[in-house]
Order: structure tokens, then sequence, then C-alpha cells
């Protein structure tokens, strides 16, 4: 299976109701924010973080790959960062963050399902730290669910084998309630609500959010507030300063790029408020140091990045590709890939992608919800810094 499948696969799952190029080298992905960002408002900052990338262009090659994805400098912006397997760095970015701001590197957007990473790793966490038992029954930590969770297993909803509903069923089931939203408590109600499973659980994958909100709900119940935990265990160590998890309702993160639906009825799609299956809000710049710690020799424990990456099976022994949060897959030349995409109908798409023996990494971000430009640009990233 080739990279660029992988990337369109992941970017193109049904999701619910629920940039002249600028470039520059960065500093280490553990390196701390900038701190002219503490003294600055948003948009003087973000105009200063544009012309600093604006100095040295680093691969022209770039700047094609933005025109081919359709990404201009007075549309929604985007941003990338990739990590070479030279171990330079490349940033780019590209149009809008909003009416005065460019979209730049340090530019807050929403992450969709790439989320999955984060709440992976910190359920990875808990395991590791023996306070979560993977094998226990899922009803054990939520008992307001029906019988049949006594049958899921909290390994099967890691890794997509439980059967739990599509989005489809879950949306209107929460639209039949008055002045209901997609969030966690909405999609946990639904679920108390579910008569049956699609399938036995480890019979077979199939891509469900609900798996990750209901693991997000479960986690908070052994390390407090998911948000504080992801801080403590990933952003403050990785001095990802400008990362959170968010479910505030009617607001968007402080300093954050507001979405751009690619389709007009789109633009009545509720803001993205529920945690595990999205929820995270992040920069390229991030983004970039994840991704970095997270390659062989980075800054992540060792012992939490091996698991991260460990595919799941199916009761029968079957392998899947689906790890902790992530695609575990190989491209045509055999190489492993690490990768998740992500997107919201109300207007963000967002990738990450990794390949571990190379040492390349890919991360990206838009406050555009055309998945097909995001999966054109990442795609041609791999392909050339990967060759």
């Amino acid at each position: 299976m080739s990279a660029a499948t992988v990337t369109k696969r992941d970017l193109g799952r049904p999701r619910r109701p629920d940039g002249a190029l600028r470039t520059g080298r960065m500093r280490s992905a553990c390196s701390g924010p900038t701190p002219v960002a503490d003294r600055m408002p948003a948009a003087a900052r973000d105009r200063q973080v544009a012309a600093n990338y604006a100095l040295t262009v680093s691969d022209h090659e770039v700047e094609a790959l933005l025109d081919a994805a359709g990404y201009s400098d007075d549309g929604p912006g985007v941003a990338v960062a990739v990590r070479r397997p030279d171990g330079a760095t490349m940033t780019a970015a590209r149009g809008r963050a909003g009416p005065h701001r460019p979209f730049t590197p340090a530019t807050v957007s929403y992450t969709a399902a790439v989320s999955k990473q984060i709440v992976g790793a910190c359920v990875a966490r808990a395991v590791l730290d023996g306070t979560l038992d993977t094998r226990v029954p899922l009803r054990r930590w939520l008992r307001y669910l029906p019988p049949w969770a006594d049958e899921v297993k909290i390994r099967h909803l890691v890794h997509h084998t439980s059967g739990l509903p599509a989005d489809a069923w879950l949306s209107q089931r929460i639209a039949s309630w008055r002045a209901c939203r997609w969030d966690g408590p909405a999609v946990l109600r639904a679920l108390s609500t579910c008569p049956r499973l699609e399938f036995p659980p480890g019979s077979q994958f199939r891509y469900r959010n609900a798996n990750y909100i209901a693991l997000a709900a479960l986690v908070e119940r052994i390390v407090g507030d998911l948000t504080r935990f992801a801080e403590r265990q990933l952003f403050a160590p990785l001095q990802m300063a400008s990362t959170t998890l968010w479910r505030t309702a009617g607001a968007l993160p402080t300093e954050s790029a507001p979405g751009h639906p690619t389709d007009d009825e789109m633009g009545a799609w509720p803001l993205p408020l529920s945690v595990g299956d999205g929820g995270l809000w992040s920069t390229v710049e991030d983004l970039h140091r994840w991704n970095v710690a997270v390659l062989p020799g980075g800054a992540l424990d060792d012992r939490l990045r091996s698991l991260l990456h460990v595919p799941g099976r199916l009761d029968d022994g079957r392998q899947i590709d689906y790890a902790w949060g992530v695609r575990v897959s190989r491209d045509d030349a055999g190489r492993l890939i690490h990768s998740h995409g992500g997107s919201w109908p109300g207007g963000w798409t967002a990738t990450t992608i990794r390949l571990p023996a190379v040492g390349l990494a890919v991360a990206a971000l838009s406050n555009s919800g055309d998945m097909t430009a995001m999966a054109t640009l990442t795609d041609g990233l791999v392909a050339r810094y990967a060759s």
C-alpha cells in the first residue's frame, strides 16, 4: 500500500455533525515557545512570524506542491512542517487565518481525528502505569451502558474492533433530542440507548468515532481531567505550548483560525466539541514537535513510543493496520508508515505522516475543509522527501 493511499483513506473517512510561499528553518522540536509570542497580540505576532519564515526559502519545490493542491495567498490557510531524512526541518505556509492575519506555522487550528494519537497516548500511558487493563470490559468503567458493554473490551475500542454504532446512527439519535449537539456527553447518552452492537466485538475492524469518545470518558475516570493529564504527560514535556484539548461550547480557542467549509451547506455545522475522536487544537510547530518526539530516538518515552505503534489484532489473531490512534502500514517499497488524517465538515483538515526508518515526518494543518487538497499536498511532500 502506498503512502498516498493511506493518507487519502484516512482523510476521506465520513465525519459526523458533530498559502506566496513562506518557508524557513524552525527551532528544534523541544526548544520551547517563541518568546515574542508572549508579548504580542495575535495579529502582530502572526505578521512577525510570517516575516521570519519568509527570510529563508529552503525548498522551491514546495511552492509547486501548494499550487498543485489549490492553496492560494488570499484563500483559507495551510501550514506544513517536514522533518527531512537528513534531519533538517522545512516549513511553509500560505493563505489566511483571518481577515487581517496570515496563516503561519504558529497558527492554532483544529486537528480533527489527528487527535486520536494524543488520546491513544494518554490511554497507553495509563496502561504502562498499571492503572488501566485493556482486557477488562467497557462496562466496568461506564456502568450506565447496556449489557453489550460487558462484551466490549478496552482493546476493542483502541483498535476500532468493538462493534459500536456508526456516526450516522448516533447523529440521528442525538438529533431526536431537542437542543442537543454532537459532544462527548451526547454520544455517550446515545450509546446508552443503543440496543445492540453492529458485530461481535473483536470479529472485524470498522473505524468508529464513538470508540475514542468512550476511551476518553473512561480514562478520565482513572487519571482525572484529560486535558490536564495530556498537558502534564505530553504537551509540557514536549514543549507543545500552543496545544490543548478543547470542549468549550460556543467559542473557538483564543487566536485560533476559523474554519472554511468547502460546501455552503456545511456552514451550518456546529463547532467541534467532542474530545476523544477529536478535540485537539494545535499548530504545525507543535505537531512537528510531536512527530519528532515519536520518531526513533525522539523525546517520547521508549515504552510509550513502542506501544503506540503496536497494531491491533482481531480475536482470531489476524493483524489489522490500526494501532493506538495511528495507522500502521507499508508503502510500495515496504517501508513502515505511521499516519493519520482528520477533517471536520465545518472547515478544517489535518494530517501527520511518519516514515520512521527513513527519518521523515510530515505535519500539515489547514482551516479549509478541502480534504482532496490536503491529501494532494501531503502525498506530494512524502513523495518529494522519501525518495
